[in-house]
């Protein structure tokens, strides 16, 4: 919220739902009333199932109303379906439809090994990124100590499916772009934005 504003945005209303909620009428109706240019989701799991197919059922689909979620990959629209998730909005740094070298060849090889139906969500290429990471930062400090292999991971590189990733030096978290897309009818992402590599600041202050 103080991000938002400080943006110039203005936060119409904020509500939170526990975990595996089903019944987001309430909200909807909220939402409807206060007519707000984007929703802004952070629904997680299961619950985006019922929150998307409620949000097409009451005239609020893609084409009508804004949507940016940062927890939405092609996994989660596989269960959502692809129908109920069209036009929303996801913030990701990787995406299945990424054309590049990498992740061509890493869409090949999990294909052969899964099957060609299949798809690919961020959180499935950071989990391939990581270990890729730290045989790096292993392979560099020729040991498994962990002390060792943190002081070795500092500044490494990879050429991962999503592009260029990169440990920080101190804070050992990743720099990686940030990418916004927009959901099609086959489940994949058209990408319409993407940032330059950004550095990670996992201990923002209040409003940063």
């Amino acid at each position: 919220k103080p991000t938002i504003t400080s943006l110039g945005g203005k936060v119409l209303g904020e509500e939170y739902a526990p975990l595996g909620h089903t019944e987001f009428s309430s909200i909807i109706t909220k939402i409807k009333a206060a007519k707000p240019e984007c929703i802004y989701s952070t629904v997680v799991g299961g619950s985006n199932v019922a929150f998307y197919k409620q949000l097409k059922a009451a005239g609020l689909d893609g084409e009508k109303q804004v949507l940016l979620s940062t927890v939405v990959s092609e996994n989660e629209i596989d269960g959502i379906g692809k129908d109920n998730a069209v036009g929303y909005y996801a913030c990701m740094g990787y995406f299945q439809s990424l054309k590049n070298p990498a992740n061509e060849r890493f869409i090949k090889a999990f294909h052969q090994k899964f099957g060609s139906d299949r798809v690919i969500g961020d959180p499935m290429e950071c989990a391939y990124n990581s270990v890729y990471l730290w045989k790096a930062a292993v392979e560099k400090a020729k040991s498994f100590d962990v002390d060792k292999v943190i002081a070795a991971s500092s500044d490494l590189e990879l050429e991962a499916p999503e592009g260029t990733v990169r440990i920080h030096k101190s804070n050992h978290h990743v720099w990686k772009k940030v990418r916004v897309g927009r959901a099609r009818a086959d489940g994949q992402f058209d990408i319409v934005w993407e940032s330059p590599m950004m550095e990670p600041n996992p201990f923002p202050k209040l409003g940063a």
